[in-house]
């Protein structure tokens, strides 16, 4: 029987290494699987829900280093009720991690059209006993939902400024605020002074 010292052990070691086949980045395997996620979805058709739940597993399966094809492996994992039948039905449809979040969004989560959304903010005005962090994170949630670029901050706050309470209007000008940060701020010391 040979026996080798370490330093030829070492460098056998390298070499079988330096001979195998190296994976790409993406190829490697994964560290973990959604077994352990909490994160579930029942199939509920709601834009909100929908955003909620893509959101927490791309963040478990980024730190949990799982793989986009075995993402898509152990999506069904995630599922319960209306969503486990559905996934049945377009799995076959889904060749990558993103087409089966597409899939996911188009089927539950349909783009409302953008004078629906303008509706839904138009008609929230401030409620009496709602906070302005509240409100604003309510609106500005309903902003988000419009396509892309389609209003500037100033508009924005426009919009919003107008549906705030009139002890908020009273205490802030409109021409003073430049950001949201700062009406949030000018917000919060008139809720702590009231």
């Amino acid at each position: 029987m040979t026996q080798l010292s370490d330093e030829q052990f070492r460098i056998l070691i390298e070499t079988i290494k330096s001979l195998a086949p190296q994976q790409d980045e993406k190829e490697q395997q994964s560290k973990g699987s959604f077994s352990n996620c909490a994160v579930r979805f029942s199939g509920q058709r709601d834009h909100d829900a929908v955003d909620e739940f893509i959101t927490a597993v791309e963040t478990y399966k980024e730190v949990e280093g799982i793989s986009d094809k075995d993402a898509l492996k152990g999506i069904s994992l995630l599922f319960n009720s209306v969503a486990v039948m559905w996934w049945k039905g377009v799995r076959r449809d889904a060749k990558t991690w993103q087409d089966a979040l597409q899939l996911l969004r188009d089927h539950f989560s349909p783009t409302k059209p953008s004078y629906q959304i303008y509706m839904e903010i138009f008609e929230s005005k401030q409620e009496s006993r709602e906070v302005i962090d509240q409100f604003i994170c309510k609106q500005r949630a309903l902003l988000a939902k419009l396509p892309e670029g389609r209003h500037n901050e100033e508009t924005e706050l426009d919009f919003i400024y107008g549906l705030m309470q009139q002890k908020y209007r009273e205490h802030i000008p409109r021409h003073e605020i430049k950001s949201f940060k700062e009406l949030l701020e000018r917000g919060r010391m008139v809720e702590r002074t009231k």
